[in-house]
């Protein structure tokens, strides 16, 4: 096994298992463990992409004591000279070795790039162990998939895309396509539901203007 062969990712949520929730939900039933696969699933999901975040920002996480209970961070040497895929991560706890360009192939173009929505994760990961009831997770999940990512550079309080790709199996433009579909559908408060659509118009007016100008 190698080093990079450490560094497990939590998957990403299959459209089927949320899709039957929301049908169960607009029939009235509460399925429980469902419910719990999914949001244990995303919980996770949103514990990776922070993990992805914390690296690209100086701080990585050594897999290997993860999984033996216990956080190690292994600073990097952000600004170094040369290139920066050379620098090798090692951690003092336990050993694990690996090049900074390995560890970043680990997470390349798996979606897991928080980008513009590191406070949507993180408010999920904090809140989630603390619901109780299947309700109260649901609308968790339904909070945190209707969620968008916001412009760092352009305007801050511009919506860029739905932190779903990050969330849920499939392309971008699957996974809007979905989320429309779960969105206009049955079940659950259209309080969510009303700000994605304010949202995805706002995104949509900006695109157009700056497409003409």
């Amino acid at each position: 096994m190698t080093a990079r062969d450490e560094i497990e990712w939590g998957p990403r949520v299959p459209k089927h298992k949320l899709r039957r929730l929301y049908e169960l939900d607009a029939q009235g039933i509460d399925d429980e463990a469902l419910t719990d696969d999914v949001g244990t699933t995303l919980w996770v999901r949103c514990q990776s992409i922070l993990t992805v975040h914390a690296a690209q920002e100086g701080r990585v996480s050594c897999p290997r004591c993860r999984r033996r209970g216990r956080e190690t961070v292994i600073p990097r040497e952000r600004g170094r000279r040369g290139d920066p895929r050379d620098e090798v991560l090692a951690c003092p706890q336990c050993g694990w070795t690996i090049t900074w360009g390995d560890y970043h192939l680990s997470y390349k173009r798996q979606q897991l790039n928080a980008g513009g929505a590191v406070t949507v994760f993180q408010r999920f990961v904090d809140a989630y162990p603390r619901l109780r009831t299947p309700r109260e997770k649901l609308l968790a999940i339904d909070r945190l998939i209707h969620e968008f990512h916001f412009s760092l550079h352009a305007e801050p309080d511009l919506p860029t895309r739905p932190v779903a790709v990050n969330l849920i199996e499939g392309r971008l433009t699957d996974v809007e396509a979905f989320l429309d579909e779960l969105t206009y559908g049955p079940g659950l408060p259209g309080e969510v539901r009303s700000q994605y659509r304010a949202r995805l118009a706002q995104r949509d007016r900006w695109l157009r203007e700056h497409r003409r100008g």
